[in-house]
């Protein structure tokens, strides 16, 4: 079965929903149903995780909360973007980035939003946009 049948088909989890939680409905924790709303979910596992917290895949992470203790400037957030793109690049290998945005909040100066407009190998016309807030705390 390919993976687009695999999402076509409302029986089928494709994964485990971010973030985890008892599932009423038929189960532990709540699945996802398509590929697209699925590394949804893996991107935002893959930015909020430390490089050497992942058991197994020290590698594996994008070091975003270690960079956010920095002081705000152009440089940090031309960092953060290059941290980002590469992390996807490597780990995710089937997402296409559309657009990236590393933009410090105009209301809460200890915030940075991260917004990702992406889509997949496989389907390349459909875009899904997640938005990171992270809070950095002493900026």
């Amino acid at each position: 079965m390919s993976v687009l049948e695999k999402d076509l088909n409302p029986n089928i989890n494709i994964g485990i929903a971010l973030p985890m939680d008892y599932n009423d409905a038929g189960g532990f924790f709540p699945g996802t149903s398509t590929t697209l709303t699925q590394t949804s979910s893996n991107i935002k596992n893959l930015l909020l995780t430390n490089k050497g917290e992942r058991v197994g895949q020290p590698d594996f992470g994008c070091g975003l909360l270690q960079v956010l203790f920095e002081p705000m400037s152009e440089e940090l957030l031309d960092t953060l973007y290059s941290t980002i793109e590469e992390a996807i690049t490597f780990w995710l290998p089937h997402v296409i980035i559309n657009k990236l945005e590393v933009i410090p909040d105009n209301v809460e100066p200890n915030q940075l939003n991260i917004n990702i407009n992406f889509s997949l190998t496989i389907q390349p016309n459909v875009h899904e946009t997640i938005t990171l807030s992270v809070d950095t705390p002493g900026l």
